[in-house]
């Protein structure tokens, strides 16, 4: 696989999934747990690291300002 994704639920339980992209990793793990809360974390291909955040299954946006 691609990227390895570190999955760590609101308790603080990690666990480590690999997939070809971040929307199949997506949907892989709302199967697996339908209302997830935690936050997932990989390197993208320029290096740099990113979190993305989800709250009863839903990922949270950031609010954007002007």
């Amino acid at each position: 696989m691609r990227y390895k994704y570190t999955i760590t639920k609101e308790g603080g339980e990690a666990e480590e999934m690999e997939e070809m992209s971040w929307k199949k990793l997506f949907k892989k793990l709302l199967l697996k747990y339908p209302k997830f809360n935690g936050w997932c974390t990989y390197m993208n291909k320029h290096g740099h690291l990113q979190v993305k955040a989800l709250n009863d299954g839903k990922l949270v946006h950031k609010r954007k300002r002007n």
